[in-house]
């Protein structure tokens, strides 16, 4: 029994990318990475620092290796939590902005694998990164590249950018509003959160 165990498993570690393929891989997708890395910070030199933190996260074992057909998803990933955790900051001050809006709309509750948000991925990586910057602030724009690059949930960001529900789903709303409006052109027409009541 040990033996088929031992066996399975060296065939599973053969299937995962060598340090070689993933430092090669990392130049092959840096284009990509260095735009996701930039619509996060928001700066073209937090998003390079962002980069070389992921390939030394990478480099120093941080985390178990990918499997092969895995390796691009896998960099992203990486190299979104290294761009998020430089950002977390700045993240947090957009928060107050959110205090007091509310999402009603139950289109924007997409899981990973929905076409929209696919469409909306699409869009992330081939707009100019400029716009997306001066149109979204940095919270909706962690969320949007958490939900659709890194297929996260709104639980997800929820843990990841430490932040309640209220104001990830307010921002999650401003985002798919955002996208919205690039999509179909009608600004006008395109949801928004609603403002709540604010409280006595």
């Amino acid at each position: 029994m040990s033996r088929i165990h031992s066996t399975q498993k060296k065939i599973a570690e053969a299937k995962r990318a060598s340090t070689l393929e993933i430092m090669v891989w990392f130049e092959y997708e840096h284009e990509t990475l260095s735009r996701l890395a930039l619509v996060i910070t928001g700066d073209i030199g937090a998003a390079e620092l962002s980069v070389c933190k992921a390939r030394e996260l990478v480099t120093n074992g941080a985390s178990p290796f990918p499997f092969r057909k895995q390796l691009t998803e896998w960099l992203k990933r990486v190299t979104i939590e290294a761009a998020i955790t430089s950002s977390l900051h700045e993240i947090a001050r957009c928060e107050s902005r959110y205090r007091y809006l509310n999402c009603t709309h139950s289109e924007h509750l997409l899981n990973g694998q929905d076409s929209k948000l696919r469409q909306f991925r699409n869009l992330l990586l081939h707009i100019d990164p400029e716009i997306v910057i001066d149109e979204l602030d940095a919270l909706a724009r962690a969320v949007a590249i958490l939900r659709t690059t890194g297929r996260a949930s709104i639980l997800d960001c929820i843990l990841r950018l430490r932040l309640s529900l209220d104001t990830v789903l307010a921002a999650n709303c401003r985002a798919m509003t955002w996208f919205a409006e690039k999509r179909t052109g009608l600004t006008d027409k395109a949801p928004t959160p609603r403002q709540k009541l604010e409280k006595p």
